[in-house]
């Protein structure tokens, strides 16, 4: 992937994101997305697909790096035989 496509499909992801938690999925609509990420209509099909597609996204990307910090959390109480829940 090209710096450019990364930074356009990061400045869609990040539109749709600030959109979709002011308004809901159903009250933010792709050209308003399109708009606030300085990119036309053919840039959010292109990279993908579907306005459901776009929300998925959004939550892969945030969720991806939550559950890699669950998961280091869980490693280390399971590496010390007497955590609690406190620790």
């Amino acid at each position: 992937m090209s710096a450019s496509q990364f930074s356009t499909k990061q400045r869609i992801l990040g539109a749709a994101e600030a959109l979709f938690a002011q308004h809901g999925f159903a009250g933010a609509s792709l050209r308003q997305v399109t708009t606030a990420a300085n990119v036309n209509l053919a840039a959010v099909n292109y990279h993908f697909g579907s306005k459901d597609n776009l929300i998925e996204a959004v939550f892969r990307r945030r969720l991806d790096a939550l559950n890699a910090r669950r998961h280091a959390a869980l490693a280390k109480v399971e590496a010390t035989p007497e955590a609690t829940l406190e620790d």
